[in-house]
């Protein structure tokens, strides 16, 4: 979301409704729009930083150890903070191609820029996003600190259960992105009768069940919308409660569909 007026809109509305944690990223073209927007916002909810959670991530293209540094102090300057709470490397690629030798040796000089970083106090968290086992095992080869966050995508057409065993078994925090679907495969996931049916049953919207699926499971979630009204309605999510039996039956479906670009094919 890079327009500023609809950014504005829903950060407040979100600070209001109980809304505590920003993602953003480098990529996003959109974290000098978010610090201004803090600036503003923070003092009229009586918040302060240390009130609110920061994510952002190192783009594929500040790989390595000639640009992470300097992107990474380019992203606290723009979001206006002295502190990241958490910073992760966006994709284990220097680019979406998989094919560039480099990725393993570019992936570890940024990770061990990040962790200088967060010795320094400048990040208190550092982890990764569309990390695969093989990405994670390299990184444990490397270096004894452990990434706080894997951030992938995970829905009930797309649910990862041996990655998520693989984070809960080494202490690294499993979130989700695209619960509800990528915006090209939203509208077919949103129709999934099994779906359809436990959102009836639980007097619920599919988004808010899709969100649920996850939450209810231990995995956070990223609740993406430039409409302040499902800013409120997503926030339901931490009200509802779905039993065992029926995440069950949305972890037995059959279909494997990855919405968005595809880690397990990056060397």
């Amino acid at each position: 979301i890079r327009k500023e007026e609809i950014l504005h809109k829903v950060i407040d509305e979100g600070l209001r409704t109980g809304y505590r944690f920003i993602d953003t990223a480098q990529v996003y073209g959109n974290e000098a729009a978010i610090g201004r927007i803090l600036v503003k916002l923070l003092p009229q909810h009586n918040l302060k930083r240390e009130d609110i959670w920061i994510t952002s991530k190192l783009a594929p293209a500040n790989a390595g150890a000639a640009a992470a540094r300097k992107s990474i102090e380019d992203s606290l300057e723009h979001l206006q903070v002295d502190y990241i709470d958490l910073l992760l490397i966006h994709w284990p690629g220097s680019s979406l191609k998989s094919e560039n030798p480099k990725n393993k040796i570019l992936r570890e000089e940024s990770w061990k820029i990040m962790d200088e970083m967060m010795k320094e106090g400048k990040l208190k968290s550092i982890g990764v996003s569309n990390f695969e086992i093989s990405h994670l095992e390299e990184l444990k080869k490397v270096s004894n600190v452990v990434p706080a966050v894997n951030q992938v995508e995970y829905h009930p057409h797309f649910h990862q259960d041996e990655l998520v065993k693989y984070c809960n078994d080494n202490d690294i925090h499993f979130q989700a992105y695209s619960s509800l679907g990528s915006p090209t495969y939203r509208e077919k996931l949103s129709k999934e009768p099994v779906i359809i049916k436990l959102a009836e049953k639980y007097g619920v919207s599919v988004p808010v069940l899709l969100l649920r699926f996850a939450y209810c499971q231990g995995i956070s979630i990223l609740p993406r919308t430039t409409n302040p009204e499902h800013v409120v309605c997503n926030y339901e999510v931490t009200k509802l409660s779905i039993s065992e039996n029926d995440i069950s039956l949305m972890l037995a479906l059959k279909v494997e569909h990855k919405t968005c670009w595809d880690p397990r094919v990056v060397v």
